[in-house]
């Protein structure tokens, strides 16, 4: 019976160091994934759905470790100098040198900036940057989250994974109909769109409906032609607002996953990426893409 016990003892003890683990790894990625001012305990306490009593615990063990570290301030927790040489460690390994070569040879190749993100739900998180020489340039900022819609890589993702799958949701304020209408080849002429015309003269409402849906979201006429366009000439193109200048045009990079996760572009001054200068820009942009393919980095990125 003794023996028994122990057993059964030493097995509580190991799933109970398990659950630890496990609790532990969750508050690293909280932490990661959190605003570079960190995140205070009650913060991670409502993240991880763990109790304040647990994170306490835990944060004390994952603070004397140096996985992790307090603000100044001493309420907020950040990465500390163990989990950031993990960080460096791991992306020598992985190939970030070669993506950096391959962007300061594109930001050669254009003279802009020239940078890579990834998708984070909505929206595209600035991973790495390589900034042009030209005086005027605009200034890459790794670790900027733009909107998937507002940016020249979020555009080329969507663009060319447009269909959407068991599981993925789309950005806000996007439907189905922006991204399938376009993706299926639909012209004014095609089958489906004269039975929508068909539906429409015979007083039913699919085209009714739909016609109202977009006559009150202008806005995703004007991202579904962005889409469209992007398809067509392989590349995306972004105009930032009229104040800012800037202009960007990105191209999707295979990373091995089902889903693209993974874009390059470049951004500079709108006057100086002139319509005329778009397909030159492009091409260079799209072969910076497929230099990238494969690449550890972009096949480890991917697949998060």
């Amino acid at each position: 019976m003794s023996v028994s016990s122990a057993g059964a003892d030493g097995r509580t003890s190991r799933a109970s160091g398990v659950q630890s683990v496990a609790r532990a790894a969750v508050l690293l990625g909280a932490v990661v994934d959190s605003s570079s001012s960190g995140v205070t305990l009650t913060e991670l306490s409502k993240i991880t759905g763990l109790n304040v009593s647990t994170v306490h615990r835990l944060l004390g063990t994952l603070c004397s470790e140096g996985l992790l570290c307090r603000s100044r301030e001493g309420d907020r927790f950040l990465p500390g100098p163990v989990l950031l040489r993990l960080g460096r460690r791991s992306l020598a390994a992985s190939g970030l040198p070669e993506v950096t070569a391959i962007l300061k040879e594109l930001a050669d190749g254009t003279g802009e900036t020239a940078s890579i993100g990834m998708r984070r739900g909505d929206n595209v998180l600035v991973l790495v940057s390589v900034q042009s020489e030209q005086p005027l340039r605009y200034l890459g900022e790794p670790g900027v989250s733009v909107p998937l819609a507002g940016s020249a890589m979020g555009l080329a993702m969507m663009a060319f994974d447009a269909t959407p799958r068991a599981g993925r949701a789309l950005p806000r304020g996007v439907t189905t109909q922006t991204f399938t209408q376009g993706r299926t080849g639909n012209r004014p002429g095609d089958g489906a769109d004269r039975g929508s015309r068909d539906a429409d003269c015979n007083g039913r409402g699919a085209h009714d409906g739909r016609s109202a849906e977009w006559s009150a979201a202008p806005e995703q006429w004007a991202l579904r032609v962005r889409l469209l366009a992007a398809q067509f000439r392989g590349y995306a193109v972004f105009d930032g607002a009229e104040d800012s200048g800037l202009r960007g045009l990105a191209a999707p990079v295979d990373s091995g996953s089902p889903y693209v996760q993974l874009a390059v572009d470049i951004q500079g001054p709108a006057g100086r990426m002139a319509d005329a200068r778009l397909d030159g820009l492009g091409a260079r942009v799209i072969a910076a893409a497929d230099s990238l393919r494969g690449l550890p980095v972009a096949l480890a990125l991917g697949q998060l």
